[in-house]
This record gives structure tokens, C-alpha cells and sequence, in this order.
């Protein structure tokens, strides 16, 4: 067994690495992506206004992807001939593939800005924000630098998410 003062050390550099590995703010793109924050306005702000129900799917797609392992993308990876994603779960099959659609356009417009820079799990919380925003709702900080997710399974969120009633 360790001693208290080597386990003390361990717990701090432990929790040191942490802090070090996700390095999230507020202004996480302000230099890497300068033009992260319009270029999602536009795109949010054109899709809203070609599709209204945009709003609604994309809060609920957010819903879906953050309670089982957090806010990481899974939700948007596609399944695989040996896998079955979180896109595909019976409880996600009536995702509307609007929000979806939103987060390829907001993607492909910051990937031609800024390649291989803002993750999709950023986009699609910033979305869900400025959508909310959009119809009203209230302004809320979201710190920014979350990874994407590199797996989706659906046997991970079955049976873990409440059923919608229609």
C-alpha cells in the first residue's frame, strides 16, 4: 500500500494531466478558427430559415448524443457493416436527418475556413445554443475543445434513453 504523501502525488499529477489534456474556454477557436463564430451564425441562421423545424431536432439529436458518454459526436457516426452506431438505435431512428444535415453544412463550411480544427461535437452544441437563441430561448457559455467520439454503438444507449410519445 502506498503511503499517504505518495498518494497524494499520485491524485495531483493525476488530476494535473486531466486539466492539461482538455484545455476548454470560452474563446477555444479564437485564434485557431477566428471565423468559427460567424460562420456558424450563417449556416445556423440559413438552415433555421429553409427549415423551421431545425430548432427542435437539433436539441433533440444534442438530447441523444450527451447523456450515455457525454457530448462527443457519437450520435452522428455512421454504422458499419459489423457495427451498429448510436445513429441507429431503435430509439434514434426517429432523429430527423435535418439536424444532421446542419452539422455536415456547418462542418464543411469550417473545414474550408479552418481544416481540421472544430470538432463536431462543438458545432452541434453551439448549434443547438443558437438555435435556442434564435426562437427566444436564453443565452447560455459553452466551453469549447470537446473531442469527437471515435466509436458509436447502439448497444451502449438501448434501453437507456426515455421512448418519445407520439
Amino acid at each position: 500500500m502506498a503511503s499517504p504523501p505518495l498518494m497524494f502525488v499520485l491524485f495531483f499529477l493525476s488530476s494535473t494531466a486531466l486539466l492539461t489534456k482538455s484545455r476548454l474556454s470560452l474563446d477555444y477557436y479564437s485564434k485557431t478558427c477566428p471565423s468559427f463564430n460567424r460562420i456558424m451564425q450563417e449556416t445556423i441562421t440559413n438552415k433555421q430559415i429553409n427549415s423551421p423545424t431545425t430548432t427542435v431536432g437539433t436539441l433533440r439529436l444534442l438530447f441523444h448524443d450527451c447523456p450515455q458518454n457525454g457530448c462527443d459526436a457519437s450520435i452522428l457516426i455512421s454504422s458499419m457493416p459489423f457495427n451498429k452506431a448510436e445513429r441507429d438505435a431503435d430509439i434514434n431512428l426517429s432523429l430527423p436527418g435535418d439536424p444532421c444535415d446542419l452539422i455536415v453544412r456547418a462542418k464543411t463550411a469550417l473545414e474550408l475556413s479552418c481544416p481540421n480544427t472544430v470538432s463536431c461535437s462543438d458545432i452541434l452544441a453551439v448549434a443547438t445554443r443558437d438555435l435556442i437563441i434564435m426562437l427566444g430561448g436564453p443565452y447560455y457559455n459553452i466551453y469549447l475543445g470537446w473531442k469527437n467520439s471515435r466509436s458509436s454503438q447502439a448497444s451502449s444507449i438501448e434501453g437507456k434513453l426515455p421512448k418519445p410519445n407520439i
